[in-house]
């Protein structure tokens, strides 16, 4: 009996001290947390801090943060969560039915519930077109873009306690206020739902809050095609050879999955992934930019802007300037922004409902004064 007593207190112990040999010599290979996961610091040692006890809070979080196997604890808890409570640990995300996964604000914008009124929205939609005509006359094409999003496209599988008599959205109304002054736009949320039923793959995956990659290779044609007929110009082919069907996915198909941060992948299903080719040697391309939230990056990466476009920019949220490469960062606020957008062809605005309520970033607020100003 001693000796299993004996036994028993020494697992214990390995077991308390594992951590730690872990946190200082990192051993085991640990897969890192996806999403923003921020450290605390640790702090610097003054006498009033310590006599407050901010000094040793501040040192526990730090040090609860850099504990050895913390990853893994983290995947635990919110694997419990998941399984057994049908609860996501991450910030905004909703588990569905059939384990759909949504980011709330998605579920907000297709209810009506972030809706801005209409006043805000033509107030911004009559700037868009006064912009969009003062670089019409110099030459250049300004158009809007909307994004696919989850909420319009799976309101089937969002939960009950969630489900609201839809109100009017911000979509509707800019659609309504574009149509009526004569703004520019393509709405792929409208054409990705007229796909719904007859696509042979997947256009939204289940775990992922944008696009699939299938169906981002379906919007970088469209808008090609768009382009040219629009600029009357040759613009470079794009096409695929062939589709690779896969369930190791690509970019941001399972981005919700993994921001969660589980132990067991929640979704197996087959997601398609064509071969894509661009064939722009000898054909003059139109310079460009993009200024959109997130559902640009894909686009990006798989190369919209440096091979549709010529040396395309991609502004997020008009706050940071993203070249060819993403080591090159620009903040726009550092720039004479109206300058840079003028050396263009092409201007897309870029935005997925969720992201409406904010649309379009600070664009029409940094140039509409600049252009009133040139007249």
């Amino acid at each position: 009996m001693d000796r299993k007593l004996n036994i028993a207190f020494w697992v214990i112990v390995g077991l308390l001290i594992l951590p730690m040999v872990q946190q200082f010599t990192g051993i085991v290979h640990e897969r890192k947390l996806r999403g923003a996961v921020a450290k605390a610091d640790y702090p610097e040692f003054e006498l009033s801090n310590w006599f407050n006890g901010s000094f040793q809070q501040q040192f526990e979080s730090a040090l609860n943060d850099r504990i050895g196997f913390r990853p893994f604890f983290i995947r635990v808890n919110n694997q419990v969560a998941f399984s057994l409570y049908r609860k996501a640990l991450a910030s905004g995300v909703i588990i569905g039915k059939k384990n759909y996964m949504y980011e709330k604000n998605y579920i907000l914008a297709v209810q009506g519930e972030d809706f801005l009124g209409d006043t805000v929205i033509e107030t911004r939609s009559r700037r868009l077109k006064e912009i969009q005509d003062y670089f019409g006359q110099k030459g250049k094409h300004l158009m809007v873009t909307f994004a696919a999003g989850k909420g319009s496209f799976y309101p089937e599988f969002i939960p009950e306690q969630y489900k609201k008599e839809p109100g009017r959205t911000n979509l509707e109304a800019y659609r309504e206020h574009f149509d009526s002054m004569g703004v520019n736009y393509i709405d792929f949320n409208k054409w990705f739902l007229a796909m719904k039923d007859t696509s042979r793959y997947c256009l939204y995956p289940k775990t992922g809050i944008h696009w699939s990659y299938y169906g981002m290779v379906l919007v970088i044609d469209s808008l090609r095609n768009y382009l040219q007929k629009e600029r009357g110009v040759t613009m470079p082919e794009f096409e695929w050879d062939g589709i690779e069907l896969t369930s190791k996915y690509r970019s941001s198909d399972d981005d919700i999955e993994k921001g969660m941060n589980i132990l067991f992948r929640v979704n197996y299903e087959k997601l398609a992934y064509p071969r894509v080719a661009f064939y722009d040697e000898g054909i003059k391309k139109l310079h460009g930019v993009v200024i959109s939230d997130s559902f640009y990056w894909g686009l990006h990466n798989i190369g919209f802007s440096n091979r549709i476009l010529k040396e395309g920019e991609f502004w997020y949220y008009f706050n940071r300037i993203y070249g060819n490469h993403l080591d090159e960062v620009i903040q726009i606020d550092e720039i004479d922004a109206l300058e840079r957008i003028e050396k263009n062809d092409i201007i897309i605005l870029m935005a997925t409902e969720a992201t409406l309520p904010d649309f379009p970033f600070g664009f029409t607020d940094r140039i509409y004064p600049e252009i009133k100003v040139t007249e």
